[in-house]
This record gives C-alpha cells, sequence and structure tokens, in this order.
C-alpha cells in the first residue's frame, strides 16, 4: 500500500491510498470466490462455475465491485494505524484509479491540543468571608419561608351587597400571596396562548412580568384588568416565544394573603432549625452560608482558570465532533422536558423555532463545552495527574466502615466495594487533583479561597493537635456515608465533577 497523509483546517485528514498490484490480485482472488458462491450458470452447480464464464456472463465490473469493498476496507484501516489518526466521524471516499485500486478518504480526526502558555493564566482568589448581613439576609429568607400566609387587614369600610358596611380590603402589594385566573393571547388572535386558573404567585419572588405584577398591585380582591404588552426582538428577560409579538392580558384577582412573619426568639429557631436558642441559629445559618460562599468561590477561581486557558489553547474541532456533542445535548433537554411532562416539539412551537434553529443556539455552548473537556485532559495528561490507588482504598473503608450505620449494613458495605463505586470515586480523585493542580497554577500557589469554611470537626482536631501542652487523642475521622444500597446504582451515578 502507497499513502499520503494531508491535513486540512477542522481537524479533516485526506488519506490517499494505493494498493500495490499484489494486494489487488489477492483481492480480485477473493472476491471471486466470494462471488462464484452466489452466482448460479446453467449446466453448473452454485459455486462450482469458472470465473472466466462467471466474468463473460456478468462482466468483470461484478468482481471489481466486491475486490474494492474487501480491500478499501482492508487498506483503510491500515491508513489509520499508519497515519496515528483517530476518526471521529463517516469517512468521504473518492475512488481515483480502478485497477489496482487507488482512493482518497476525506476523514475527520481527533484534533491536536497546542494547551499554550496555560502556566502563565493567573486568577485572583477570592475571599469567602461571611459578615453579618449576610446571616441576617438568610434568616430573614428563613423566616419569610416559615411564617404563615393570613388575610391582610381590613383599610376600613365600604358599602357593600343590600348597602351593608363591609371590610374594605386593600390592594395588593410586593410580597403579598395572590390567586390569580388570567388569560394571555397573541394581538389579533383571539385564540388563547395560556390560560390558567387558581394560580399562586407571590409579587416579586415568583419571576412574574414586571408589567402584570404593576398591574395586579391596582386591584382588590375580584377586579379584574387588562392590558396590552409589547416584547422587543431582543427582549433576554422573557421567554423567546414572546419577542418580538404584541401579546393581550387579562387577570383577575381571586385572593390575597400576606405573611404573618415569626417573631425572631428562641421558639422560632425551634421552628426552623434543630437548635435551641436564635444564638445557636445564627451560628448554624453563618456555617452553611460559609460553606456555600467557599465552594461557589472555588468554582468560580475554576470557570475563570478553565475559561482563559482555553482561550490561550488552540484547539482545531471537527464539524462532526461538534455535531455530535449538538445531538447529545438535543437529547439531554428533550429528556428533561420529558420529566416535565413537555415534548421537545412543543416546546419548540411555543418558542417559535424549528429543531434546526435549536440545533444552532446550541452549538456555540457545545463547541466551548468540547474545548474545555479535551483541554482539560490534554492538561492531565502533561501534569500527569493520577489516582493514589492507596488513597482510593482508604476512600472505599471509610465508606465501609460508615455503612455499619445503614438500615442494611452488610449489602451497604458490599456495594460500596464494588468497582461501580471505586470507578466514580476514582473520577472524583482524579478530578479534584486535576483541579487542585490547576488551582495552584493559576493562584500560584496561594490557593481559590481566601477564608474558607473549614469543619468544625477539622477545625477543633487542628486546635487539639497544635495545644502545646495537650494530652488529649486526636479527634476521630469522620466521613458522611449516603444511605444508598446496590438498587440505587443507577439512581445515584456520578460523573466526574467538572468544577466544583
Amino acid at each position: 500500500m502507497k499513502l499520503t497523509v494531508e491535513r486540512l483546517p477542522e481537524s479533516r485528514v485526506v488519506l490517499e491510498i494505493a494498493s500495490d498490484d499484489e494486494e489487488f490480485a489477492k483481492a480480485m482472488e477473493r472476491a471471486y470466490r466470494r462471488v462464484g458462491q452466489q452466482v448460479s450458470l446453467q449446466g453448473f452447480r452454485k459455486g462450482k462455475a469458472p470465473r472466466a464464464m462467471i466474468e463473460r456472463a456478468y462482466g468483470r465490473q461484478i468482481f471489481l465491485e466486491e475486490a474494492h469493498r474487501l480491500l478499501m476496507d482492508d487498506l483503510y484501516r491500515q491508513a489509520l494505524e499508519e497515519a496515528a489518526v483517530r476518526p471521529v466521524g463517516e469517512p468521504e471516499v473518492e475512488i481515483t484509479e480502478i485497477e489496482p485500486l487507488a482512493f482518497k478518504v476525506v476523514v475527520p480526526v481527533y484534533p491536536e491540543v497546542e494547551a499554550g502558555a496555560y502556566t502563565d493564566v493567573r486568577v485572583e482568589p477570592i475571599d469567602a468571608a461571611v459578615d453579618e448581613a449576610a446571616v441576617d439576609e438568610e434568616i430573614g429568607r428563613l423566616r419569610k419561608a416559615n411564617s404563615p400566609w393570613v388575610d391582610p387587614e381590613s383599610e376600613g369600610m365600604e358599602v357593600g351587597p343590600d348597602l351593608v358596611l363591609t371590610p374594605k380590603t386593600r390592594t395588593a402589594r410586593e410580597g403579598d400571596q395572590v390567586t390569580i385566573d388570567y388569560e394571555v393571547f397573541e394581538e389579533g388572535d383571539e385564540e388563547t396562548v395560556e390560560r390558567e386558573e387558581d394560580a399562586q404567585f407571590v409579587l416579586g419572588e415568583s419571576g412574574l412580568l414586571e408589567r402584570l405584577e404593576r398591574e395586579i398591585e391596582h386591584l382588590h380582591v375580584g377586579e379584574t384588568a387588562e392590558f396590552t404588552a409589547e416584547f422587543a426582538e431582543d427582549d433576554a428577560v422573557v421567554d423567546p416565544g414572546l419577542r418580538g409579538k404584541t401579546m393581550h392580558y387579562r387577570v383577575a384577582l381571586k385572593g390575597l394573603k400576606e405573611r404573618d412573619l415569626l417573631p425572631m426568639d428562641d421558639e422560632f429557631a425551634r421552628t426552623v432549625g434543630e437548635t435551641e436558642t436564635l444564638a445557636e441559629l445564627r451560628d448554624q445559618v453563618r456555617q452553611a452560608v460559609h460553606q456555600e460562599r467557599t465552594g461557589n468561590a472555588r468554582a468560580e477561581v475554576l470557570t475563570k482558570a478553565i475559561a482563559a486557558m482555553a482561550e490561550a489553547a488552540t484547539i482545531d474541532l471537527p464539524a462532526a465532533m461538534i455535531d455530535e456533542q449538538v445531538g447529545e445535548d438535543v437529547t439531554a433537554m428533550r429528556q428533561r422536558l420529558a420529566q416535565r411532562g413537555l415534548a421537545l416539539e412543543a416546546y419548540l412551537r411555543m418558542t417559535d423555532q424549528t429543531e434546526e434553529d435549536l440545533r444552532g443556539e446550541l452549538r456555540g455552548e457545545a463547541e466551548r463545552k468540547l474545548r474545555q473537556s479535551l483541554l482539560l485532559q490534554e492538561l492531565a495528561r502533561r501534569e500527569e495527574i493520577a489516582v493514589d490507588e492507596t488513597e482510593l482504598d482508604a476512600a472505599v473503608a471509610r465508606m465501609v466502615a460508615g455503612a455499619a450505620g445503614a438500615r442494611e449494613p452488610e449489602q451497604a458495605a458490599q456495594f460500596f466495594r464494588s468497582d461501580y463505586v471505586r470507578r466514580s470515586l476514582r473520577n472524583e480523585l482524579f478530578d479534584r487533583a486535576l483541579q487542585d493542580r490547576l488551582i495552584d497554577i493559576v493562584t500560584e500557589g496561594r490557593g481559590a479561597v481566601i477564608n474558607p469554611w473549614e469543619p468544625p470537626a477539622a477545625v477543633e482536631a487542628e486546635t487539639e493537635a497544635n495545644a502545646p501542652e495537650s494530652d488529649a487523642e486526636p479527634a476521630a475521622e469522620t466521613a458522611a456515608v449516603a444511605e444508598t444500597t446496590p438498587a440505587d446504582a443507577e439512581a445515584v451515578e456520578t460523573t466526574p465533577a467538572g468544577g466544583a
């Protein structure tokens, strides 16, 4: 075989392949034997007709086509191995010589990754310290979430039916829970686009259209309002199906409630958390907010680092690879919509899109994800990231030890020893090691987070370890063990962390 290799943009490779005379002759002999077993000639049993007579009856082309099929498959595989390329899509084939066979293949291949000066990327660590204002905000959210809804106080009296004085209810305002009926029409069309009855929302918190909220805030219970709203083509705030349209709304206020905010005392602390005092609740909230900020800060530094490194890298993605990722994203979107009881086709009608439009919309994000994924694989190779099997064994051992507290200890322990769990843990440990290394590079060893949250047990253990005259035993290592059984494996399968 003769092979010429040429690289094209978008990670495509041209393979010009030519068989030699001996290879072609052998392929023709194989073709004759195979075709001979399939054709019948008068006077000969099937498979016994001479080659020359088959050729006179059917033409030489019948052997050439079969020889080409056999030879092209073999030579293409050899060419891929010799050129050291990994195809990621279907090849385009053009026969350039009939006898002996020569053909040209254009195939998309796994892209080469030029990581660039990734070690020069710098990202500043983020301060995760928690102030009392953040604690107050979270306590306020808990207070709202746990306070009951009650009828608002009346605003004086009004003359009702039969000239009877009745309490006058106030209009709705931000923070109220409203019960409404509403209908939405496209201007000039009497067919309802959307209709809901007895829908409940909290004004200022449920994400209603700002114009709709303003109209509701002018209503007393029992009143109705109608209005028209125009939406710009580039209005990123509203659903894509509304952009560039004029919609007519009809809304009726049927019910109105306000929060009866709980007093901020120890009883409140016992209601919303496993604490006895308000001071304990504040400390619990402070720990939770600090832990969340630490995780978010680490994720933000990683996101910035990976984005900057990907920007500096050279990765010429083949179109076929992007197409495949877009296809996977569309499938995932279809599944998410199905979980909400909505078909993808219905969603496309609502958003006035075709599936081709959707694929075009998803393409940029698919390309970004692919670039980052390929870069991370290359960086892991360059930085020689590997999982320490001793660390993996220790993690499994901790999980097995914790299984003693599960509902079915033996079954849980067996599950934690399974290949599935080891594989999941190995992925997690590998990702963590790679993330730690990237953070170390971009922060020059300072770490992603300033003032990070640390588990209280770890802090206590460190305090005891550093005490100059303490003879206390080191704090026991603790680990959270999920109550998971082998039957739950599919439901809890994890994928490698992508930047948490």
